[in-house]
């Protein structure tokens, strides 16, 4: 009797969780929704979504992975950390398209060539996925965000059948250059994004690596097949411009860092010009430069060291951002500097050809502003290396 009791409540307990899902109709269409960047640097990426409709059960659905609680508890302390939670988040069609029409951003709308099945299936994982408990992901920029999971879910369903081919990519590129070809409009911004990501991003991107990016993963969905034993298909059977945008790209910001960078060189080496003439040194201009320099330097060892972040690893910047330098810098601020200050700028002149031998051989690309930096510090190192510090 047992036995029959447990039987039976095991039997209502599948039924119970299979019946939690409604069944689609021969109607239903999935789709994978892209949007075209926007004007602020955090839309210059684009996002992406999958649609559920089914016309018959009234159901047109977003599932969106790219939404977060802005609000949790110390949300700045663990996006640095490289701690952040996403979340899948169920939004209604209309409201969705509404939002990103208003931010005049093109949607385009690839409708899948599923079976009933595999319908079905794609639309109980993602039901399954947006329960909250089940609905959190440690996001992670290049590896497992609201791009990657559009390849993630479909091929998680459908499996070996989903094959992604690579027609549509014509030349290799790294993350760094597929990074650059979403930031270039924003000089600044791009110069910090070289700053603080490592050497891990200088590789040769793969196929499936591309698809980090929105617009990669609807081009490799429109080159992509799926099997089903003899018969080999096209994965998407519709592709449908949902909104056409006269919007492609926000202008380039006037002022970069490469412009202000080539004056701060200017500077320097007329004050150095000045000392050198003058038997001085301009001390405080000294300091400036190893307190700046030291102070990036902690900034990018802490990205490197203390974080979770996993391109921000291996970051060679370390070279000419010497964190030391932020503690050195108050020594060289003397009207007389320790002997030994003499040979650290020696080292830190080495330093900076060690990176230049770096740049050349593409171990890790920097950034072109960063072009008016080193010249700038090897100036100075320069300059300090004949005359010294007293």
């Amino acid at each position: 009797m047992k036995r029959f009791v447990l039987f039976f409540s095991l039997l209502l307990f599948v039924f119970s969780a299979k019946a939690q899902f409604p069944g689609l109709s021969g109607q239903a269409e999935i789709s994978i929704i892209t949007i075209g960047p926007g004007e602020n640097l955090y839309d210059s990426f684009g996002h992406g979504a999958i649609r559920v409709q089914d016309p018959y059960l009234s159901i047109d659905r977003v599932y969106n992975y790219g939404t977060f609680d802005s609000f949790e508890d110390g949300f700045y302390l663990k996006f640095a950390q490289g701690k952040l939670n996403y979340k899948l988040s169920i939004q209604d069609f209309n409201r969705f398209l509404g939002n990103y029409q208003a931010q005049n951003r093109w949607i385009t709308e690839q409708v899948l060539s599923l079976t009933q099945a595999e319908k079905q299936e794609i639309f109980e994982f993602l039901e399954n996925n947006a329960i909250p408990e089940n609905s959190y992901y440690l996001y992670d920029f290049f590896y497992d965000n609201c791009a990657t999971k559009l390849r993630d879910v479909v091929g998680d369903v459908l499996g070996n059948k989903l094959t992604f081919n690579n027609s549509h990519l014509t030349e290799e590129k790294t993350f760094r250059d597929l990074i650059q070809e979403n930031t270039f409009n924003f000089p600044w911004w791009d110069f910090g994004i070289d700053l603080a990501l490592g050497a891990v991003i200088d590789v040769n991107a793969t196929a499936e690596e591309h698809m980090f990016l929105p617009d990669y993963v609807m081009q490799a969905y429109a080159n992509a097949t799926i099997t089903r034993g003899d018969e080999t298909v096209p994965a998407v059977k519709a592709t449908n411009q949902l909104f056409e945008s006269d919007y492609y790209e926000t202008p380039r910001e006037s002022i970069s860092p490469w412009m202000i960078f080539s004056i701060l060189l200017l500077v320097v080496v007329v004050f150095t010009y000045k000392d050198t003439l003058q038997n001085t040194r301009a001390r405080y201009l000294d300091f400036t430069i190893l307190f700046l320099t030291g102070l990036v330097g902690v900034v990018v060892a802490l990205l490197w060291f203390a974080t979770d972040h996993t391109a921000t690893v291996k970051n060679l910047n370390l070279l000419w951002a010497f964190a030391p330098n932020l503690v050195v810098a108050f020594y060289v601020a003397k009207k007389r500097a320790p002997v030994w200050t003499r040979g650290y700028v020696r080292f830190l002149f080495i330093l900076l050809i060690g990176m230049t031998f770096i740049w050349v051989f593409q171990l890790q690309v920097f950034s072109i502003a960063l072009l008016p930096v080193m010249l700038l510090l090897a100036v100075r190192y320069a300059f300090l290396w004949v005359k010294g510090l007293a």
